[in-house]
């Protein structure tokens, strides 16, 4: 089998996907426009495939499925909707998970509202999940959605929310479980919860295991994990904590342990197995750190990935464990991530990208022991129009050690004197990796050097690394961002005159700071969404959740302060300190952003006129905080090269 996988390497290496080298740049959309192939997914008996199609102008996508090596049977147009992924539930139907940005007057406050629909393959017909129950449900999946067979129907389950929508979260609203008919929408439920009810675990015949219970005291948290035992629920698991609760994930192979996290005093939190049989915690799994649970569709866990420069994963399924070294070995030196197989495992899709490729779907056929292109993300750029990216590490001023990612422009490996973007991520409790990345890669087709910091507070590093940023906004998270300009113009890679700061979200946040807070840095800043009145954001969350919200703790926990409106959050707001912005400002806020209010950007774009500062504003009419719209991201991209270009010539 590795000699056959060797030759399999060798054919796609050799041709499949490899692109003629270009002379002049990729025009903007080539990185900008959204993927032209996502969320690829093989049916359970591995004949067919679907996945997601955005066409080349507008906004419009289709569901595409075709059988293996065919013409397409079914193509679904989902008009501009924003589909956020799809899956297979038995291989008559495929499940459509789409977003809206909307409110629900007395149930939910404005935000991204996940609905479902089931795509018949065998007659094209589309039916909304749910379409109609018995119950006053809302019409918004209140979880992921699980294929199965309930009563010898092909069905999906999913937790659904009860509300008598007279005000936001009465003692009268709940969380139920539901199972939908795939072709009728029709949906029963299975569980009743309680208003405490934040989730279930279940079988795909329906069957509850567990669920998680959720109740806010002032101060604390109190987070239950109960199994159901017989018709009565059993709390075996309970937690106390001012903002991070426990996670339920799934259940062993074995069937007599659940997979949940529990905290540990040295190490933070870690994937820790609970016995059913005696509810009682048992031994840690794995090595600690950021670790995502991969479960099939009867929530048996398969095993986790992990995030370094690439993914990783730590596999406890014996087929998938066996088979990927060498399916690794077939894409040598990239990224491959596991994005759908059948039920056996004789036939896996992964997603094949790296820092200099810009990431394509495989067929990996384990049984004939082929592999064979499916399609790419990015079809319009070639080799030649993506740079190099090489893994950075470099001292803030305090000694800390910031990792991160540097990326070249393409065909210049080599140059010193680069003029330089920083692009911090959101979050900011996430992190970047060494993947295709297309905002940088877009930045460094137009002759930049692009630096994406994983400064303190990013996730992936342990708990330490994030406790190092709590109270740091606007100041020693900032300068890991600065310290990295440092240090790469003392490498003598970029031009310390020539450099300039854009982010999006918390990446916003800084790239407004970097100029109000900081001086004589960058050239000019572009937030993307960006939060420029600390305090303001705040108010906007309490005024959602209230004083002692989940959200609004978890923030004062990371600004280190101990209330939302301490007086000290001007000091580190840059709508506060407009006057002292040092370079021109381009802000960009998406209109249907309920995530970071438009008004941050809005009144951002105010104090810098009143106080004479170079500003320009974007308004990206009907997007939301993600950037979701193909026409709205490629807005988006233009105004900000645009405005680069302008304020820091790349040549």
């Amino acid at each position: 089998m590795k000699k056959l996988f060797a030759a399999a390497a060798m054919a796609l290496a050799l041709g499949g996907l490899a692109a003629s080298p270009v002379q002049a740049a990729a025009p903007l959309e080539a990185y900008g426009r959204l993927p032209s192939m996502e969320s690829v997914s093989i049916s359970p008996d591995g004949t067919m495939i679907a996945f997601i199609v955005t066409a080349d102008t507008g906004n419009d996508r289709y569901i595409v499925v075709q059988p293996l090596g065919g013409e397409p049977i079914q193509t679904a147009s989902i008009g501009f909707r924003k589909v956020r992924y799809i899956k297979w539930a038995g291989n008559d139907h495929v499940i459509i998970v789409t977003t809206t940005t909307d409110v629900v007057p007395g149930v939910f406050y404005a935000g991204e509202m996940r609905q479902g629909a089931s795509l018949n393959v065998r007659n094209g017909k589309m039916t909304r999940l749910p379409e109609r129950s018995a119950e006053s449900i809302v019409n918004v999946l209140m979880g992921q959605v699980q294929p199965g067979m309930i009563g010898g129907k092909p069905s999906v389950l999913t937790a659904l929310f009860v509300a008598d929508g007279k005000s936001i979260h009465t003692a009268n609203d709940r969380l139920d479980l539901y199972s939908i008919d795939l072709d009728s929408g029709i949906a029963r439920r299975q569980q009743m919860g309680d208003t405490s009810t934040r989730g279930y675990l279940a079988r795909n015949d329906g069957t509850p295991l567990a669920k998680v219970s959720l109740r806010q005291r002032e101060t604390v948290s109190q987070w239950t994990l109960s199994l159901r035992k017989g018709s009565a629920w059993q709390d075996v698991y309970q937690f106390n904590g001012p903002v991070d609760t426990p996670d339920l994930f799934g259940i062993t192979r074995d069937g007599t342990k659940l997979v949940v996290d529990s905290y540990d005093e040295e190490e933070g939190w870690r994937l820790t197995y609970l016995d059913i049989a005696t509810g009682k915690l048992g031994d840690h799994i794995g090595s600690g750190g950021s670790v995502e649970v991969l479960t099939d569709n009867d929530a048996v866990v398969l095993g986790y990935q992990s995030q370094d420069s690439f993914v990783e994963y730590d596999f406890t399924e014996p087929a998938l464990k066996a088979a990927w070294p060498m399916v690794k070995s077939v894409f040598k030196g990239k990224q491959v991530t596991l994005s759908s197989w059948t039920p056996d495992f004789g036939k896996l899709v992964v997603y094949v990208d790296a820092g200099s490729e810009s990431g394509a779907f495989y067929l990996v056929d384990l049984t004939a022991k082929k592999v064979n292109p499916l399609g790419r993300a990015y079809p319009k750029l070639a080799a030649a129009d993506v740079g190099e990216v090489r893994a950075v590490k470099y001292k803030a001023a305090d000694g800390l050690e910031i990792s991160g990612y540097l990326t070249l422009p393409p065909g210049k490996s080599n140059a010193k004197g680069l003029p330089l973007i920083v692009l911090p991520h959101g979050g900011p409790q996430v992190r970047d990796g060494a993947g295709f990345d297309w905002w940088s890669q877009s930045l460094a087709s137009r002759g930049y050097a692009v630096l994406q910091p994983n400064y303190r507070g990013s996730a992936g590093f342990g708990q330490a690394f994030v406790g190092a940023a709590y109270g740091e906004w606007g100041r020693k998270m900032q300068t890991d961002l600065s310290d990295g300009v440092s240090y790469l113009a003392a490498q003598g890679t970029i031009d310390p005159k020539r450099v300039c700061i854009v982010g999006a979200s918390y990446g916003g946040y800084a790239a407004l700071a970097g100029v109000t807070l900081q001086k004589d840095v960058y050239r000019c800043a572009v937030s993307v969404a960006g939060i420029s009145d600390v305090s303001d954001f705040l108010q906007w969350r309490v005024n959602q959740g209230g004083s002692k919200s989940l959200t609004v703790r978890y923030w004062t926990r990371f600004l280190d302060i101990e209330a939302y409106n301490d007086p000290k959050l001007a000091t580190i707001s840059p709508a506060k300190l407009a006057a002292k912005a040092s370079a021109p400002i381009l802000l960009i806020h998406g209109q249907d952003d309920t995530t970071v209010p438009y008004s941050q950007s809005t009144g951002m774009t105010k104090a810098l006129q009143a106080a004479g500062k170079p500003v320009e504003f974007v308004a990206l009419r009907g997007e939301d905080h993600f950037l979701s719209s193909a026409d709205t991201r490629l807005e988006m991209l233009t105004s900000a090269v645009t405005f680069l270009e302008k304020n820091n010539p790349p040549n």
